[in-house]
């Protein structure tokens, strides 16, 4: 993708020679008005040539430093040596235009370079205009560039993020069900298997750097709960406390199911009783609240679970690439349990 475009630097040399021939032209009115002497109409066209072969003269340098940057062979510096070549081809060739149309005698070279200081002024003032504009195009690209690489590096991170995930809970279920295979619980094991492909076609479907319905989000996880009820029985309790208000609003895909997990390794498998799973959402001015909280060993768990720590990291990371610091993750532990809060920004439908 080139850095500028050549369109827009051949419109400013056309803008600015344009405001030169104004400025000519008011100049010349100026000029006969001092004197008390009626303006010569009949040299505004020669004015306007004049000024015509200038643009063309500075479109051409335009071009030529429009191939050179595609080439990456140009270097401001360059522009210099140009605009003085075009000046000494113009300067001179003018002066001798308007002598001519005076019917004026050449008679000293030196009269080719008249007004050799008001008209070597415009072609470095064009100069200085011009790398102005190129600077600022460049610029310009060069942001969108960086904010277009800061946009795939952001898609790669949440696509790390979410190949973390994943792995581990897939590994975690096929665990499951070798399990019940030993145990010759085939029924439950093929139960399981089914449940295990119909989440995973779930979680692989959704990119992780897109937002899904939280209606969507509670099916995934209803359907994990119930692949792992199939293992746990009447130890996994659930306790929904979801209102259905909040079912259209947007979260990252897959960002409560690793909660869960957590909550079944964690609370419901280490204990022999099991332990009640609830998970709900609340709204509070504008912002969505979702929790996942359960029964078991609380602050025990803190001290003892590396791996729920890195899920937790994991998760926060995500909340960080979709929403920045509009979105936070608390984490609660105590003697009753164990609980996640999770805030997200309010989303009008």
């Amino acid at each position: 993708m080139p850095l500028v475009s050549l369109g827009k630097l051949l419109r400013f040399n056309l803008y600015y020679w344009l405001v030169i021939m104004l400025l000519g032209t008011l100049s010349s009115f100026h000029a006969a008005s001092l004197h008390d002497k009626a303006y010569d109409w009949s040299y505004l066209p020669m004015m306007l040539a004049s000024d015509l072969v200038a643009m063309l003269l500075t479109a051409m340098l335009v071009v030529w430093t429009y191939q050179r940057l595609m080439q990456q062979a140009f270097s401001n510096w360059q522009l210099l040596p140009g605009v003085v070549l075009v000046a000494a081809v113009y300067i001179p060739a003018e002066n001798a235009f308007w002598m001519l149309l005076w019917d004026k005698e050449i008679v000293d070279i030196r009269m080719l370079i008249g007004n050799l200081d008001t008209s070597v002024l415009a072609f470095f003032v064009w100069a200085a205009c011009y790398l102005t504009v190129l600077l600022y195009q460049q610029q310009l690209q060069r942001l969108a560039q960086t904010h277009e690489l800061s946009r795939k590096i952001q898609q790669l991170e949440l696509q790390a993020l979410s190949h973390q995930l994943n792995p581990h809970f897939t590994f975690n279920a096929l665990n499951s069900v070798c399990a019940l295979l030993e145990a010759k619980r085939y029924d439950d094991a093929e139960t399981m298997s089914e449940q295990l492909a119909t989440f995973l076609r779930y979680s692989l479907s959704k990119s992780p750097d897109n937002l899904v319905q939280l209606a969507d989000e509670l099916a995934a996880i209803n359907a994990y709960l119930q692949l792992q009820k199939t293992r746990f029985g009447d130890k996994l309790k659930v306790n929904w406390q979801i209102d259905d208000s909040l079912k259209r609003q947007r979260i990252p895909a897959l960002l409560l199911q690793p909660l869960v997990e957590n909550a079944i390794k964690y609370a419901v498998a280490t204990r022999k009783q099991g332990a009640t799973i609830t998970i709900g959402g609340t709204r509070e001015h504008n912002s969505l609240h979702l929790s996942i909280s359960d029964d078991g060993p609380g602050c025990h768990l803190q001290a003892n679970s590396g791996g729920a720590g890195v899920g937790l990291d994991n998760i926060r990371n995500r909340l960080l690439q979709h929403f920045g610091d509009s979105a936070r993750l608390d984490i609660g532990a105590s003697e009753q349990g164990f609980k996640v809060d999770i805030c997200l920004p309010w989303q009008t439908a």
